[in-house]
């Protein structure tokens, strides 16, 4: 879960999600029918009327999500053998949709992103239309949805293959309840004895590829993060460098199958200190204000565009002093006894010394996160969701929005209009099919402009 804000919190830069790219408004011309060019004013009866700078007005104006449009083609048939001649349906309708299909490929996109991204309910949506007039049921609206699923899914497996292979990792968990999964029998990753499981999640994984890309994805199921990116860096390629893997320092969130380097979120540790302040007054502060000179050096990396080098060595000079000088102050209050080691103040310190070379990892490591704050605003999609539906029927049910959920927030995390990209998904499902690597959301256009040439 997300950090909770707290008074003498220093005041982070909230991450700026990329532009998505704007769509022009509609342009209509409307002519002066009554008057033209080079006419006698009407007003003065002196003047001729000549060009001028046109009038604009901007209208937005609502309507339903989803438009119903009955084609009617005319068709002629022969007296003699029996043949049809039917007229064609415009371009444009032809392309969004087989022939025969009565949800658009537009339509179906939207309704992928209304549910998965935005969490809207398939009942509300279903109350929504209904109130506009134009039924579409909630069972519709998740057939639908699983139309385009079905559809991105080689590319979303495509995803996951990449992700093994990606330097930086960030991991996290949050409650999401399944009706049919009561309970498994799942390996101990430590021992290989079965156990019963029941605890359900939504697992969030963020993977920041070599080349500037940055996948999310979600995985919901009875597990934990720690377990699902174990299955994904068993697929990793073999001899590349050890990962970046951040999280908090649960050891649900662990990794097992191969070593990496691990980085704790200094949010949680922080967090620890932050919720004893009315207990402890005389020493919580100080610690609060030497975490806030932390985060004002990372924004002043920020701001300035440091590359991961010189960030590492400006943490160097300027945060792990200030670390250092933490450490060595719990120390000695907890040798020494002046803290309770039970005490609320003792088990923060003791949780910050326990977890020390992970929470200055950035001080050591190129590219090694402060916090795991991006992870955690990326998991508010399946909590917002979660608030709104409060839950999954199925298994199926939950892969469904696991696969339209991470397509949909890598593409906004990419800068790529989502609702364009499903739609075009959904129009080439040879292309995906047969060659889902260059049908990314980073590379179909490109893609697309060759199909139109």
């Amino acid at each position: 879960m997300r950090a909770k804000r707290h008074r003498h919190a220093p005041r982070e830069k909230k991450a700026k999600r990329p532009p998505t790219p704007a769509t022009p408004p509609t342009q209509e011309y409307h002519a002066l029918a009554e008057l033209s060019k080079g006419e006698r004013c009407p007003e003065c009866l002196i003047g001729t009327l000549n060009k001028y700078e046109p009038a604009v007005l901007l209208r937005i104006s609502g309507h339903s999500p989803y438009e119903a449009t009955r084609h009617i083609m005319e068709r002629l048939r022969c007296n003699a053998c029996g043949i049809y001649f039917t007229a064609a349906l415009p371009e444009a309708v032809q392309q969004d949709g087989q022939p025969n299909q009565m949800y658009a490929y537009s339509a179906r996109s939207l309704m992928a992103i209304s549910k998965y991204y935005m969490g809207q309910p398939f009942y509300r949506q279903e109350s929504l239309q209904h109130l506009l007039g134009l039924n579409i049921t909630a069972s519709t609206l998740f057939d639908q949805c699983e139309y385009v699923a079905n559809a991105i899914k080689p590319i979303y497996d495509v995803i996951l293959r990449l992700a093994a292979d990606a330097p930086y990792f960030e991991i996290d968990d949050t409650p999401y309840k399944i009706l049919s999964e009561t309970e498994i029998q799942k390996p101990n990753r430590k021992t290989g004895k079965l156990q019963r499981r029941t605890g359900s999640n939504a697992s969030g994984l963020i993977a920041s590829l070599g080349t500037g890309q940055v996948l999310i994805l979600i995985q919901t199921n009875i597990g934990h993060a720690g377990e699902w990116i174990d299955e994904i860096l068993s697929q990793r390629t073999v001899g590349l460098p050890a990962p970046i893997v951040m999280s908090d320092a649960l050891s649900s969130n662990k990794t097992s199958v191969i070593p990496v380097i691990e980085s704790l979120c200094n949010v949680h540790a922080r967090r620890q200190f932050a919720d004893i302040t009315d207990h402890f007054p005389e020493t919580v502060p100080w610690v609060l204000n030497d975490y806030k000179v932390i985060w004002e050096n990372e924004a002043h990396c920020q701001d300035n565009t440091l590359s991961p080098l010189d960030r590492r060595r400006y943490h160097k000079t300027h945060s792990l002093p200030v670390m250092e000088i933490m450490k060595n102050r719990f120390e000695t209050h907890l040798a020494d006894e002046d803290v309770e080691e039970n005490s609320g103040l003792g088990k923060a310190m003791s949780y910050f010394l326990r977890h020390y070379l992970g929470l200055t990892q950035f001080c050591h490591t190129e590219g090694a996160r402060l916090d795991n704050n991006r992870m955690e605003a990326e998991l508010k999609i399946p909590i917002r969701n979660r608030k709104n539906a409060y839950f999954y029927k199925t298994l199926a049910g939950a892969q469904v929005s696991d696969v339209l959920t991470s397509m949909i927030s890598t593409c906004v995390q990419a800068g790529v209009n989502p609702f364009d990209y499903l739609t075009w998904v959904q129009q080439h499902p040879e292309r995906v099919k047969t060659s889902p690597l260059t049908c990314l959301p980073w590379n179909y256009k490109g893609v697309s402009e060759k199909i139109a040439a």
